[in-house]
């Protein structure tokens, strides 16, 4: 503020040795930074307003008091006052512009960010739905001559899967989130693995710790996470053991999905891939993180870590 008055003032001593008001708005980045500066503070541009009547009712006395000794005093406080008026609204509009830049940016961000929630659900609630329908429809497919009740199984399956995508999509376009949390993290996990194909792998499931030290949220987002690396493991690694093992303390929630499959280098790793970044984007919001691991022929290791203190908060 100090700085934006000494700018004011400068500019009316040069308005003086000119002998007129500056007409151009070319001032520094001064006031815009100040715009910027009190827009991110939460301060309203009206405080900004006030305070610059303040100091133009404080400033244009104090600068007539200097010159009233002078023979041609009319005019020269003409000139202050013009170009004091002319300064101030100038660095009012740089701030105010300034000000509402900031909000722009920041609504844009509240929208970009938003468009990433909504993939994320629709990729793990909804399109894991329809494709948990769509395999159950190709085993029923399968086992139609060959095992009718698997068959049979496969599409009461499918219809489950169906209801659950249709109910996720009401929440996805009503609130996108679960009307009510997740009660148990194993549970769901046990429940997901019943609906796909793992005859062909064996799946492990390892939960230590009691669960209600994680918030339900935290729960919640820890599933979809876990849910989403197995769901990889399944699909890509080709893999005949994996082993999901989770570790809940009071202060942290840390786990695993281990996979013994083809594994690939860890330069293909895509931080483009959906699954990959919903993961990373679930953990980052709970204020943790997830990392994947991975060699060519050796497996792939998913590590999920969240700090339950700080979610807690």
């Amino acid at each position: 503020m100090i700085a934006n008055a000494e700018e004011i003032l400068a500019d009316v001593v040069t308005a003086l040795e000119a002998g007129k008001v500056r007409t151009d708005d070319s001032y520094s980045r001064l006031a815009w930074d100040i715009g910027a500066d009190r827009a991110q503070a939460g301060i309203h541009p009206k405080e900004s307003l006030e305070a610059a009547s303040i100091f133009f009712r404080v400033a244009l006395p104090a600068l007539s008091e200097s010159m009233v000794a002078l023979p041609d005093f009319a005019r020269l406080f003409n000139i202050v006052a013009l170009s004091l008026e002319h300064s101030i609204s100038a660095r009012i509009r740089a701030a105010s512009a300034a000000y509402t830049g900031f909000l722009l940016n920041r609504v844009h961000d509240v929208q970009v960010e938003e468009r990433h929630r909504i993939a994320r659900e629709l990729h793990d609630r909804i399109g894991h739905g329809i494709s948990v329908a769509h395999q159950q429809l190709e085993l029923h497919e399968f086992n139609r001559l060959s095992e009718p009740a698997r068959a049979s199984g496969n599409v009461k399956l499918a219809e489950q899967a169906i209801q659950e995508t249709m109910q996720n999509l009401r929440q996805v376009t009503s609130e996108l989130h679960p009307n009510e949390p997740l009660k148990s993290l194993e549970k769901a996990l046990l429940c997901y693995l019943e609906t796909v194909d793992t005859r062909e792998v064996t799946v492990r499931l390892h939960v230590n710790g009691d669960e209600t030290w994680a918030p339900p949220e935290v729960r919640d987002e820890s599933f979809l996470i876990f849910r989403e690396g197995v769901r990889n493991a399944l699909a890509h690694a080709r893999a005949s053991v994996i082993l999901i093992q989770i570790d809940i303390a009071p202060h942290e929630m840390r786990g695993t999905v281990q996979d013994n499959g083809r594994g690939f280098a860890q330069e293909g790793v895509s931080g483009s891939a959906m699954g990959l970044r919903s993961m990373r984007e679930r953990a980052e919001l709970l204020g943790g993180s997830v990392v994947v691991s991975s060699e060519q022929g050796k497996g792939t290791t998913v590590d999920f870590h969240v700090p339950l203190h700080e979610a807690n908060l």
